[in-house]
């Protein structure tokens, strides 16, 4: 037996062979930024390994190194992967998801199997397990036993095998040549593999207990036939972590191995591979009673950059072994038996986790996402402080550092405008955090802010860090007397007062005003308050002027006419006018409104999305309103809001998830990064942020070449530019409005008939005439 520990050299490979070019991509095209660091399954397919992580699978050629990433967005049907296996006689791979979909991959072809989805069944029905045998996969569920035929693509059988052919969550199967073994919560049962009857319970019977345990009822979890006289058994006790592993030869039981934390055991081409809690062993089928692994590693010398070998999976194949590790990717030991040490690591480029609690965008185009996050009830989560960048091409992240160590839940992040390089971070833990060139330089707290940062009595409470137009740094401390604090730009503290408008309420956000330079926060208990520079207060009261009350403020953002719009629990709200916000009624509460949006629906006068828990609002280029939402996905609205004119799902788009978190524009290309509760997607809009003076035009696709089936993006203009298309003997052929700084344009004329082959001219303008811009396109038919 040869025992390693890997730790002598670690090479890294971001595979990116699959990156998209993402500012050349074309106009409502989706794309994943998932994280493939945390992979929780590993399999042989052929020339390829196969890993699953939280949202997605990918691929890694096994010669050229490559990958391929494997999401929603390009052809898997859901997103939350739960229990991944590959069958190597059908070549099938079986994907099963949180909502019980199930996914069947058989030569880079997805054939969808909703069933169990979208079937009323009472109680759970959950996915557990799945095991192979002739041609069929047998998958343990909450409810019993669903039989898939995997060549047909269907579903071939499902067992209620609990009393009374009752449901009966069933945890794993295990098949040999005459009998089928079920782990049920009754017990473990048995029935001959051939009968007719499998899916009546009276053809299944129960096992004697496992004998000798004297340890009470326990709950088999795992299940494997491994030789053809063995069956092995694992038990897992609801008071501890540690599972025992037991061997039944037919008539007799007996330990195989004792308290150990066993993350995974799977069987497959007649090794045994156990993985526990920070070791991986492996055996020979035929040789596990003997206790006797071939081969051992662990991470006693703690080989991955100060990583532990946490490994949720793992396979030898041929020469290698494959690990599936929680947070490090899929790695490779490579000629293991010459005990080279050698550790490769692969995964697809994006962020290091689905983490998700902020999204900003700079102006000069990257996205910067803030991991940190808070409790339903507004506690810390402890999420190691960390912010993930994306400059169009490739995601990075801060230089590790001991500080990363001690910091958490960084809840936003704020860029200098005298400086992109130069950061601010809101901590929900820690204070403010200071980030330059990628490496934090300081964390602001009380001690070294002239007491203007105060902490919570627990720790510190920062709900969000804002620059204004001025280099000043603004910030929300929650739960303390002076809930707004400033550091100007030329490096002076200050804070204002704000107990007497809100008390010790939890600032939950903060909005600042671009017209009149107001600070608008709201807390918990559905305040707004607002500040002037000079620490004059005004709540806004976002029931006044709406005919729907709310009871929750979720998020406000300002739109290009200063109005603000307010999601709340119940919908929208917006106030217009804030010009005169600090005229009040009684010294404190302002005369401001904040109006429902009515509209009609077949006569009948409707409150916008009053239905819906809103989460974030997003202003795009074109003024329109992107309104996320906590179980319904996104809706694109025009600038007025009385417009619907997208409504993205999880389940007709490709977006991943119905509980949107935040989102974000790249203004110069026009993606929207959507972040949710399984991670980043992005979408190419058809706005951009519309250009302060005329200038060059870009198109794409330039040259239009023939097939092809997607629009003709223009960009460049001022907002809101008129746009006309001619051809070059002067024939308008197509007038567009630019949606801000861009223009969409089919390739068709007036009659909306293909225009033919040829070069067309570009002319646009702005302000009755004044600011033009001009460009061309060729098309090739």
């Amino acid at each position: 037996m040869k025992r390693f520990c890997l730790s002598v050299i670690l090479v890294v490979f971001g595979l990116v062979a699959s990156q998209a070019q993402y500012y050349n991509s074309a106009i409502g095209q989706w794309q994943d930024h998932l994280s493939y660091y945390a992979t929780h399954a590993v399999f042989s397919t052929g020339s390829s390994v196969l890993a699953a992580s939280e949202s997605s699978l990918f691929y890694v050629n096994k010669y050229d190194k490559s990958s391929k990433r494997f999401s929603k967005v390009n052809g898997l049907s859901d997103a939350g992967v739960k229990v991944t296996a590959y069958d190597p006689k059908t070549k099938s791979t079986i994907i099963t998801y949180d909502n019980s979909n199930i996914d069947i991959v058989q030569n880079d072809r997805v054939y969808n199997i909703s069933d169990i989805k979208v079937r009323s069944i009472e109680g759970s029905k959950s996915i557990n397990n799945i095991c192979f045998n002739s041609g069929k996969a047998y998958l343990s569920c909450g409810f019993g036993i669903v039989v898939l035929d995997l060549m047909r693509r269907e579903i071939y059988d499902t067992y209620y095998i609990g009393t009374n052919s009752a449901k009966v969550a069933v945890n794993a199967v295990a098949i040999n040549d005459t009998a089928i073994f079920a782990a049920t919560a009754e017990g473990l049962l048995y029935a001959p593999k051939n009968s007719n009857a499998l899916a009546s319970s009276q053809t299944w019977q129960r096992m004697s207990d496992i004998a000798n345990t004297g340890k009470g009822d326990y709950n088999i979890n795992f299940l494997l036939q491994i030789n053809p006289s063995e069956l092995l058994v694992g038990t897992a006790s609801e008071s501890s972590t540690n599972s025992t592993i037991y061997i039944f030869d037919g008539t007799n039981w007996r330990t195989a191995f004792d308290d150990q934390y066993v993350r995974n055991l799977r069987l497959e081409d007649d090794v045994l591979t156990l993985v526990a809690y920070r070791s991986v062993n492996f055996y020979h089928s035929n040789d596990v009673s003997s206790g006797h692994e071939f081969f051992h590693l662990s991470d006693e010398w703690n080989p991955l950059h100060n990583a532990h070998l946490d490994v949720c999976d793992a396979i030898i194949d041929g020469e290698d072994i494959w690990l599936a590790h929680e947070y490090e990717g899929l790695l490779c030991y490579e000629n293991y038996k010459q005990g080279s040490l050698t550790v490769k690591k692969y995964f697809p480029d994006g962020p290091m986790s689905n983490d998700v609690f902020s999204i900003t965008a700079s102006e000069d185009g990257k996205i910067y996402v803030a991991p940190g996050g808070k409790t339903i009830q507004n506690a810390p989560r402890g999420i190691k402080a960390n912010v993930y960048i994306f400059d169009g091409y490739y995601w990075q992240a801060l230089d590790e550092t001991p500080a990363l160590d001690t910091l958490k839940d960084v809840l936003n992040v704020a860029i200098d405008p005298r400086d992109p390089k130069h950061l601010m971070l809101s901590s929900w833990w820690n204070g403010v955090i200071e980030v330059r060139n990628g490496k934090i330089i300081n964390v602001y707290t009380q001690e070294n802010t002239n007491n203007t940062i105060i902490p919570h009595p627990y720790c510190y409470r920062i709900a969000k860090v804002e620059y204004d137009e001025s280099a000043n740094l603004l910030i929300a401390n929650s739960m303390v007397q002076d809930g707004f604090c400033y550091l100007t730009y030329d490096n002076t503290w200050g804070k204002f007062e704000t107990y007497s408008a809100i008390g010790l309420n939890e600032i939950m956000g903060m909005e600042l005003d671009k017209f009149y330079h107001y600070k608008l926060l709201w807390t918990a208990n559905n305040k707004i308050l607002v500040l002037d520079n000079n620490g004059n207060k005004v709540l806004l009261d976002p029931n006044n002027g709406s005919y729907d009350k709310t009871t929750k403020v979720n998020c406000i953002t300002q739109d290009m006419d200063g109005e603000m719009w307010i999601g709340t629990d119940k919908g929208i709200k917006v106030a217009y006018n804030i010009a005169d916000i600090f005229e009040t009624s009684d010294g404190l509460t302002s005369k401001t409104e904040c109006q429902n949006i009515i509209y009609q629906e077949n006569g009948i006068a409707q409150y916008l999305l009053n239905f819906e828990n809103i989460t974030c609002i997003m202003i795009d280029g074109g003024n329109r309103k992107w309104v996320g939402t906590e179980r319904n996905g996104i809706y694109v609205l025009s600038a007025s809001g009385n417009e619907q004119l997208f409504h993205f799902t999880a389940e007709n788009s490709p977006l991943i998830s119905n509980r949107i978190i935040c989102m974000a524009q790249n203004g110069k290309t026009g993606e929207v990064f959507i972040g949710t509760d399984r991670g980043i997607v992005s979408y190419k809009a058809e706005s951009t942020k519309g250009a302060e003076e005329a200038g060059k035009l870009t198109v794409y696709p330039n040259p239009l070449r023939p097939h092809h089936s997607g629009t003709i993006a223009i960009k460049g203009f001022v907002a809101d530019s008129d746009v006309r298309i001619t051809d070059v003997a002067g024939k308008t052929v197509a007038h567009l409005k630019s949606i801000g700084g861009q223009a969409v344009w089919d390739g068709r004329n007036f009659n909306g008939e293909e225009v033919a082959s040829g070069v067309y001219l570009i002319f646009s303008s702005a302000e009755e005439g004044s600011r033009t811009a001009c460009g061309k396109v060729l098309i090739i038919r």
